[in-house]
């Protein structure tokens, strides 16, 4: 048994504790308090950059567009015969542009109202639409796989501009689009008008970085390197609003229900597919076939029923755009202005058909192809 002064002394310690406890807590003043943790900052999307409203891109002030080249009634082994004899089409595309081109998370193939259309040339070239190679290419590289002869045409939400046409050939319109916004459901933003102190979110090498500084108020702009990092960063709070095209929103809007579209006063524009221009290699046969393709989309309704089923639900009902083809003598014209524009191809192999080395090849399965 432990000795009487022991306990004495145990009791008494077992007193102290509480007390020096409750102490501390009463002397609050006295207290040395730990710091608080900072607020944790989320780093922009890669890549991206901050720019104020007073120095953004000028926009692109060309004019009106000249028009396409006109089907002829050749056919493709006529129109073009390398891309037989290579046994595919190369196809340039978003790989994240929901609605538009996006590799299905559930089937792993590309889908989207643009790989249909690829598909469909593909269909008229090979009598199969499955004969694609789908590579990726970024906005900011649409030209250069084109001028390298790392794709035959890109199909990636490419407005048509005349100031475009002079490095580019494009064919006849496939989508109608008109600029829009979107913002967070609860963030108070009614209209463009709301903006002239928040910061909007645009990509780079779009017509949208270009026109934003003019057409929308805003008191800062985020220019990042795809549509995605916009969404990401309006989910951190980093934007308030994201400036593009209706079908480019709409598919971000699919991604995120609690977002809206607002409209805004810009006038409508038009997606076509690009090819390199005549002034590089011989791509007038190729451009006759796309729209060959377009023409027959139209008179059959597969270009109807692609669109019901990726963007109608969320652009509201659509007719395909009229097709303009231009005359001879505004394909002289336009010859001028791209000889005058004229940039070296920095590839010796025309149609390229191997892989380049700063994109990947998508495989198709069955499953996906229509």
């Amino acid at each position: 048994m432990a000795a009487p002064g022991l306990l004495r002394a145990a009791g008494s310690c077992l007193l102290l504790v509480p007390a020096l406890l409750l102490g501390a807590c009463g002397a609050s003043d006295g207290v040395q308090r730990w710091p608080d943790a900072p607020e944790p900052t989320l780093a922009l999307p890669a890549g991206s950059t901050y720019v104020s409203g007073d120095t953004g891109p000028v926009q692109d002030d060309g004019g009106v567009p000249f028009g396409s080249l006109a089907p002829d009634d050749e056919p493709a082994s006529v129109r073009v015969p390398q891309i037989i004899e290579r046994g595919r089409l190369i196809v340039g595309v978003s790989q994240s542009m929901n609605r538009l081109g996006f590799r299905d998370p559930v089937t792993g193939d590309m889908a989207g109202f643009e790989v249909d259309i690829a598909h469909e040339i593909a269909r008229d070239i090979f009598g199969d639409p499955g004969r694609v190679d789908f590579r990726y290419v970024e906005g900011a590289d649409r030209e250069d796989a084109l001028y390298d002869g790392d794709v035959d045409i890109v199909i990636r939400s490419m407005t048509v501009t005349r100031t475009r046409q002079a490095t580019l050939e494009f064919s006849e319109p496939y989508l109608t689009v008109s600029p829009r916004l979107l913002v967070g459901r609860d963030s108070g933003i009614t209209s463009e008008a709301d903006l002239s102190d928040r910061t909007v979110c645009t990509a780079e090498n779009t017509t949208n970085a270009q026109s934003v500084s003019q057409d929308i108020p805003h008191g800062r702009l985020l220019v990042t390197q795809t549509w995605t990092d916009c969404l990401m960063a309006m989910q951190h709070g980093q934007v308030d609003a994201i400036f593009s095209d209706s079908p480019v929103l709409s598919g971000l809007r699919a991604q995120d229900p609690n977002t809206e579209l607002i409209a805004t006063d810009g006038s409508s524009d038009v997606y076509g597919v690009a090819v390199a221009p005549s002034t590089v290699r011989d791509t007038e046969g190729l451009v006759r076939q796309v729209n060959a393709t377009l023409e027959r989309m139209r008179g059959d309704g597969s270009w109807t029923r692609s669109y019901n089923r990726w963007l109608a639900p969320f652009m509201g009902a659509a007719v395909q755009p009229e097709a303009e083809y231009r005359s001879a003598e505004e394909s002289e014209e336009l010859r001028d202005i791209r000889l005058a524009a004229r940039r070296t191809p920095p590839s010796d192999e025309p149609g390229g058909s191997g892989a380049p080395a700063t994109t990947a090849d998508v495989p198709q399965s069955e499953g996906n192809r229509q």
